[in-house]
Order: structure tokens, then sequence, then C-alpha cells
């Protein structure tokens, strides 16, 4: 499926949900879809050659297809592939563009909002060049304790010019609690993002260390 990324936005779009993956622009991934409202929603814009916003349920809200079990930002993107399954399922493979935003309900079954691209508020590049250099050598530092960013995800972070990806690519690895996750997602000051960033794989780093003295202790 083609469609122009350069749609204007804001504008409506239909609505798929996903209950386990939180998705991030820089994924390509695979969604399973089985129930009514999100296979009405991929087919609304395959016919319309539209992007679609794939948004998360909000904790103990899986399999919630309504306004009220939703967070109301997600990822704009497209859809690449379908295939069928024997199951009755469809697989599908997304492809992220950019971070959305709904701003107004505009329908149900499926569900469909007017949706913008979230609009991120920059510092100057020599404190965000400074606040890059410290995740990363907190990511660098973590990465000893725990297994969540094997060598190839440290090269990207490492070689990653763009501070949003850097940012999307830590979230991601880190495996954060939906909400968590959430409020990162959605902070459109990047400098606060960031510091909230660092701020967390610290905390992460010490309960990391302390868990290990404790296992040396047992051990021992």
């Amino acid at each position: 499926m083609q469609i122009n990324e350069n749609k204007g936005f804001p504008t409506e779009i239909p609505i798929i949900v996903e209950d386990e993956l939180f998705l991030y622009p820089f994924m390509i991934t695979p969604l399973f879809l089985s129930d009514e409202e999100n296979l009405k929603a991929l087919e609304l814009a395959i016919q319309g050659e539209t992007p679609i916003l794939v948004v998360p349920t909000k904790p103990q809200q899986d399999g919630a297809r309504d306004f009220d079990g939703i967070y109301d930002a997600g990822v704009i993107g497209t859809i690449m592939r379908r295939v069928p399954l024997p199951d009755g399922r469809v697989k599908v493979l997304f492809q992220g563009i950019d971070k959305g935003k709904i701003l107004k309900q505009s329908g149900i079954n499926p569900l469909r909002g007017i949706v913008d691209m979230l609009h991120v508020k920059r510092p100057s590049q020599v404190k965000t060049d400074a606040l890059i250099v410290v995740l990363r050598e907190k990511v660098r530092e973590l990465s000893q304790f725990s297994h969540f960013f094997p060598p190839d995800l440290l090269k990207t972070i490492e070689e990653s010019a763009e501070a949003i990806r850097v940012c999307d690519l830590v979230s991601s690895a880190l495996r954060l609690k939906k909400q968590i996750a959430y409020s990162f997602f959605v902070e459109e000051n990047l400098e606060q993002r960031l510091l909230k960033l660092i701020d967390y794989v610290i905390e992460e780093i010490e309960a990391n260390k302390l868990q290990k003295e404790i296992k040396n202790k047992v051990h021992s």
C-alpha cells in the first residue's frame, strides 16, 4: 500500500488499537488483527489509501476498542503488507512514520479521529548534544549490568544523529511499563524528555547494582 506520507495534518484517519506492543515511529512491526473494529479500521485505511494511527490500550484495558480504554497518542504509519492467516486473524506489516495525537474523536466501529503529528520543542543544539552524551554514557553503564542493550543496539544508539530517535531506541529497549512509556512518548519538550530518560536509566543502574550486590552476598 503506497500513500502520500506528506498528507496534510491534522486530518481524519482510522485508528487500530494494539493491546501488547508499545510502538515507536522507527519500527517496522508485524501486527496480528482479529477483532472486528481493528479489521474495519484496516480496510478503511486500505480503501482510502490513508495513513493509520496505532495506539496502545491503557493498563488493565486489554481488548478495549473505545476511546475511554485507549491512550490518545500513538504512531502514524502505513500498511506495507496484509496476509490473511488460517486461524482467521490478519497479519499486517506496519511501518511507523511519526508520532500522532488524537485531537478529536470522529467515529466508532471502526475508531476514527482527527489526528495531528506531535510537535516537539527542541532545546539548543549545544544543550541537546550535551544531554545525548550523558544519556549514551548512562546507557553504556547500564548495559554492563543488564541485557537491555545488545551490542548492535548500542552501536545504533551511538551512531544515530537524531536525538528523538535515540530517545525512542532507548525507551523501546528498556521495556518500560506502559504508563511510563506513554509519559515519555508524549513529552513534547525534548529537553525534559532527555532529562527524564537519563534519570530513569540512572535509577535502573542503581537497582541493578543493588541486585548484583545482594546476589554476591547470597552466593558468598
